[in-house]
């Protein structure tokens, strides 16, 4: 059994048209999301055994708010460049590569991420809001079994919902 939880990064500053996307910083909403998002996460007992993150700021920053809550050391989350802005297939490969975790969370960025959480299960959202939080409990013994509509939603949340 293995447990896949999607986390699209928390919400970020538009305020700089000048600044790369890759390094758009999270705004004071996202800075407060992101660490009740994981306040949330510890309370239910799912804390992840590994978490890999888009290398973008908004989404490392998202991944250690969230990390720091659930006492996970910031130094062991993973940065994939091939997540950001990554398509479906990408990320499906990325998932199909993980390292045999049980519980993995992985951290990026729309249109992705809810693509992957429909590609597991179609009743999953179509479009996971800023810091949502999808887990997908998956029947299978490696993640290169992981399969297309073979999750099933064991939590979806996100900080307007978990007020």
């Amino acid at each position: 059994m293995k447990r896949l939880t999607l986390i699209r990064h928390a919400k970020s500053a538009w305020g700089d048209p000048a600044l790369d996307d890759f390094d758009r910083p999270l705004n004071s909403r996202g800075k407060t999301a992101a660490p009740r998002m994981g306040e949330h996460l510890a309370r239910d007992g799912l804390c992840p055994d590994l978490i890999v993150s888009s290398p973008a700021k908004r989404a490392r920053k998202t991944a250690r708010l969230i990390a720091r809550e659930l006492d996970y050391p910031a130094e062991a989350i993973l940065y994939r460049q091939q997540i950001y802005e990554a398509e479906l297939d990408t990320l499906i490969e990325l998932v199909h590569g993980l390292p045999e975790e049980e519980h993995v969370m992985l951290v990026g960025h729309n249109p992705g991420m809810s693509e992957l959480g429909q590609w597991f299960n179609p009743e999953a959202p179509d479009w996971l809001p800023t810091c949502a939080v999808l887990t997908l409990e998956l029947d299978i013994g490696a993640w290169q079994n992981a399969a297309c509509g073979s999750g099933v939603i064991g939590r979806y949340d996100y900080p307007k919902k978990a007020r």
